[in-house]
């Protein structure tokens, strides 16, 4: 028996790979990339085809991609395979995380949201490490999955004893109108 969200995603990434190779890497991870390490490990959660993970490989950093979808991990081996670079990935539910404790130098998780990961990359994340996270925010009491959603400053809440370097909002525009809005961290954890 599949899981009901990798049967999803695998159909949207085996229908519309190509279209998904082409998207670029999130601005807030461009943005934030040269204050990161330039080796290290680096962990993509919920990564997809793995375009942010890419740009973290070519920064000089060993990516571990993880996602529900093998169609998606399919793609972004190959991404990384046309660009000389190695990826080590697995199909993996982030809904029951566990991850070795002080393993990763740098977490980058994009518009995904499951709670149980807050604790599992405060663990995961050796001292000094890097947290980069967006994902959707709630700005509308009636959202069709409110679970899929922050609520206002809980981001922020969940790694309030972190070095802040970044906390912010942006509006995801979609045919000229607002479509969704992420809330946005960039983080470091304490030595």
């Amino acid at each position: 028996m599949s899981h009901p969200d990798a049967e999803k995603w695998n159909g949207r990434y085996h229908q519309d790979g190509f279209h998904w190779l082409q998207n670029k890497p999130r601005s807030l991870l461009q943005m934030w990339l040269p204050r990161l390490p330039h080796n290290g490990l680096a962990f993509d959660a919920a990564s997809g085809v793995g375009v942010n993970g890419l740009v973290l490989a070519q920064h000089g950093l060993r990516v571990v991609a993880l996602d529900i979808s093998e169609v998606g991990l399919r793609l972004a081996r190959q991404l990384f395979t046309q660009e000389g670079l190695e990826v080590d990935t697995a199909v993996y539910d982030l809904a029951r995380p566990w991850f070795p404790a002080h393993s990763f130098d740098v977490i980058i998780n994009f518009r995904f949201l499951e709670r149980a990961t807050f604790p599992a990359y405060r663990r995961a994340l050796k001292p000094g490490g890097w947290l980069i996270f967006e994902t959707f925010v709630k700005t509308d009491a009636a959202v069709e999955y409110p679970d899929h959603f922050l609520e206002a400053g809980e981001l922020h809440e969940a790694f309030a004893d972190f070095v802040v370097h970044f906390s912010g909002r942006e509006e995801v525009v979609r045919n000229g109108r607002v479509y969704k809005t992420t809330d946005q961290l960039v983080a470091q954890k304490l030595l």
